[in-house]
């Protein structure tokens, strides 16, 4: 082991996103304790087609709900960045056993607007999927961009207003992506209104197809058919 890897080791040790304990030797992410009580899907595409209609498949491993809920919200709005680096390892380890990896050539990520970025120093979903680059190997590209003046929509009951209002573009720099295979990393799956509207912006600038892969959802379809499915 390298002199600063362990001393980053030593005083930054690794920690569970979900309880904040420090994680023993050998867990990557999550430890023991949490693993036996926060809500895993035992599928990777439970959700019926009519949700995600410019959509071919999607990953979600975890229930929007309890530890990770209270993760998520700490992640995105409570400034605690370093929670990407265990996100990103369990959805990289969920997606490398679902084949969700498997003919894909490029990762992308749903963007967030400036103001929120100058607040918040970061786009959540940019960090997750950069470093799903890294462990898999697959390239990075930033394709998509937030309009300025859209408004944020954070309810499923706002779907009519978040199907309206075009709130992404495709980047002024990005390359026409000529049949390429994209994978879209977005945070957490609600309406299906944000990844069908940047799907549909992959498709019409060539992708071949679009895989999206989210942290969590809090959907009553999807945890229905995980869990009759481990039943």
């Amino acid at each position: 082991m390298r002199t600063s890897e362990f001393i980053s080791k030593l005083f930054f040790p690794r920690k569970c996103p979900f309880c904040g304990r420090v994680l023993r030797a050998g867990a990557e992410y999550i430890c023991a304790a949490c693993a036996d009580t926060v809500f895993m899907y035992t599928r990777a595409d439970a959700l019926p087609h009519e949700a995600l209609e410019k959509v071919l498949r999607l990953y979600v491993p975890l229930r929007y709900t309890g530890a990770a809920k209270d993760a998520m919200l700490r992640f995105k709005f409570g400034g605690e960045r370093w929670i990407f680096e265990p996100f990103a390892r369990l959805l990289h380890r969920y997606l490398a056993v679902n084949g969700g990896y498997a003919d894909v050539d490029l990762i992308t990520c749903v963007p967030i607007s400036a103001n929120r970025f100058a607040g918040r120093g970061y786009n959540q979903s940019e960090l997750v999927a950069r470093r799903l680059s890294e462990l898999s190997g697959i390239p990075f590209r930033a394709l998509l961009v937030r309009r300025t003046g859209t408004g944020s929509f954070t309810s499923s009951e706002n779907y009519a207003g978040r199907a309206a209002e075009k709130r992404f573009l495709y980047g002024a720099d990005a390359p026409e992506l000529k049949a390429l295979r994209v994978l879209l990393v977005d945070d957490i799956f609600t309406t299906g209104s944000t990844l069908n509207e940047c799907a549909g912006i992959l498709l019409e600038h060539g992708a071949g197809y679009v895989n999206a892969a989210c942290m969590m959802s809090g959907r009553q379809d999807i945890y229905d058919v995980s869990r009759e499915e481990s039943a």
